[in-house]
């Protein structure tokens, strides 16, 4: 039907005033579809300025610009976000220079457990044009918005590690080891046998002998038995983790290294590594296979007192020549520190008389105080294995509560692990080496 006609036919039709009712209607109805087009040519226009300030955000957080001044984050920002609205149509032209309608803020943070942060803010607003403008009465709507972008970097760390080597880490890491290995060292006088494979330079136990009919330590007999020690837990998990680091480190961009020492008394503290952290990966894992507990003469006069943690530590916290830094990739900072320490925690030296049982945490609370994390893997010293033996009952099973709390004190908030026997040191070891460094994955 032709458009002319049917206004005819309205026109002529008297019937309930149709004209006149259609006449009425027309404004509101032409009000509401230029409302209609020109909201959603707005909605339009801020979803695409919306876009163009989350690029700009996140330009200003690229791994291109992680290492600049924030005032060339800011500029770069502001950069894309200009070309991209400059080239809309439909929109009055920004004044770019003025605050109320474009304002860009980058900021940063450091800590030494968030790493470096970035922080890049862009908000906008605008006005889109009305198509109809005389029908709405304004010629514009408001567009407006803000977009978020957060960057953080891998901070370069240097960690170091920290493997007792004392005689009680000498425990087989398995409940079947420890059975195989007492029920072998029966001998008259000890019935009940030893858990702890001792590692003595004059052996005496005539019933466990090498081939050669000589008699040997058992330590030599349970690494003859393939049986794993703690102290072989240790190794392996120190190797592992230092692969785990490798892997991150090429994933992230982080510059990670390691300095690894054993401890026993004071006196055999021994920096496998050398000096100074080492970022010879192979080398690393090469050093920590060496590591073993010292071999001590049975019945000398301090055969038994060989864990001293507080030295040992003091000795550490002198390796670390410098406070650690932010871990930033520019000239003049310096990198993190993290010390890993496993241990059992058992203290056992001599100071004006034996002096057995928890660690005292001043050491590390020295440490902390310069920067340095802590983060502590305890091998759960168990009754099980010295419970059997009556000095032990009376000397040390008593004192093996308060071990873990010195433990945990002593550790870094989260970063505290503990694995019993059976348990997986090296799996425990990553978990705690991905614990420190987790807050330093890129995030936005």
């Amino acid at each position: 039907m032709r458009l002319s006609a049917f206004l005819a036919r309205l026109r002529a039709d008297r019937r309930g005033n149709i004209l006149m009712i259609f006449g009425f209607a027309l404004v509101p109805i032409t009000f509401a579809t230029g409302m209609a087009i020109d909201y959603g040519t707005a909605m339009r226009i801020q979803t695409d300025l919306n876009a163009a300030a989350d690029a700009a955000a996140l330009s200003a957080t690229s791994l291109t610009m992680m290492d600049k001044p924030l005032a060339d984050a800011e500029a770069q920002a502001r950069i894309m976000f200009e070309a991209e609205a400059a080239s809309m149509t439909g929109i009055v032209p920004f004044n770019f220079a003025d605050p109320a309608q474009l304002q860009i803020r980058v900021t940063e943070s450091s800590s030494q457990t968030d790493g470096y942060l970035r922080t890049a803010t862009v908000t906008y607003r605008g006005q889109s044009r009305n198509s109809f403008a005389g029908i709405l009465g304004t010629s514009t709507l408001t567009v407006q918005g803000t977009a978020t972008a957060e960057a953080s970097t891998a901070p370069d760390t240097d960690f170091y590690v920290m493997l007792d080597v004392s005689s009680s880490m000498a425990l087989p890491t398995t409940t079947a080891g420890i059975d195989f290995l007492k029920s072998q060292t029966v001998r008259e006088g000890n019935p009940d046998g030893c858990a702890f494979a001792c590692h003595e330079t004059n052996p005496d136990n005539p019933n466990i002998r090498n081939a050669k009919g000589k008699i040997i330590d058992y330590y030599t007999f349970a690494h003859a038995n393939n049986i794993e020690l703690r102290i072989d837990a240790g190794k392996s998990a120190v190797a592992d983790v230092v692969t785990e680091a490798e892997t991150e480190g090429r994933s992230n961009g982080a510059a990670y290294r390691f300095y690894l020492a054993t401890f026993d008394r004071a006196a055999n503290y021994r920096a496998l590594t050398g000096a100074t952290p080492s970022s010879d990966f192979a080398n690393v894992r090469a050093k920590a296979a060496t590591a073993q507990t010292v071999a001590i003469k049975k019945g000398s006069s301090n055969w038994s007192m060989q864990t001293e943690h507080g030295g040992s530590l003091a000795k550490l916290n002198a390796a670390i020549t410098d406070n650690p830094g932010n871990g930033r990739h520019v000239p003049g900072d310096r990198p993190k520190a993290v010390l890993f320490l496993i241990t059992d925690g058992m203290r056992n030296e001599y100071i004006d008389g034996q002096q057995m049982g928890a660690m005292t945490t001043d050491q590390c609370d020295a440490i902390k105080a310069r920067g340095v994390r802590i983060a502590v893997l305890y091998t759960t010293y168990t009754a099980a294995a010295i419970d059997y033996d009556q000095w032990s009952i009376n000397n040390a099973v008593g004192k093996l509560p308060d071990i873990a709390p010195a433990l945990r004190t002593c550790a870094s908030d989260n970063l505290f692990f503990e694995v019993s026997t059976d348990g997986n040191l090296s799996k425990a070891l990553t978990t705690l080496f991905q614990q420190a460094i987790k807050t330093s994955r890129l995030t936005r």
